[in-house]
């Protein structure tokens, strides 16, 4: 569950804004400010399944756009590329052998690849 959530939070973070207005509101209050689906229906005067049927579909649209997209699995690929590089650079000597050098230079071209 704990997986799920963290995975439609990241989708919300790069596709947002593809979604509609009330779909984003509706996905910030139940997911990020935990209203329940009934809280969020009282408030916005409309059933607790047209707000269910609201989520599924935003949270389907968001798999569709990563499907289409794959935004976020690239910036996945970034972020661990960029670890990569901080641990190599952090067991640096005062002078990088030249295996280190050149595993710091593939990092670099991967990372300008990616774009």
């Amino acid at each position: 569950m704990m997986e799920r959530a963290t995975r439609l939070a990241n989708l919300y973070d790069v596709y947002a804004m593809l979604l509609t207005e009330r779909q984003r509101e509706w996905m910030e209050l139940h997911y990020f400010e935990d209203l329940s689906l009934a809280e969020i229906a009282e408030q916005f005067g409309v059933t607790r399944q047209a707000v269910h049927d609201n989520l599924r579909r935003a949270e389907e649209q968001l798999e569709s756009y990563e499907r289409v997209l794959h935004l976020l699995s690239a910036r996945d690929r970034r972020v661990g590329l960029l670890h990569r590089l901080r641990a190599l650079c952090e067991e640096r000597t005062a002078s990088p052998t030249p295996a280190q050098q050149e595993r710091i230079l593939q990092l670099v071209d991967e990372l300008l690849r990616e774009g």
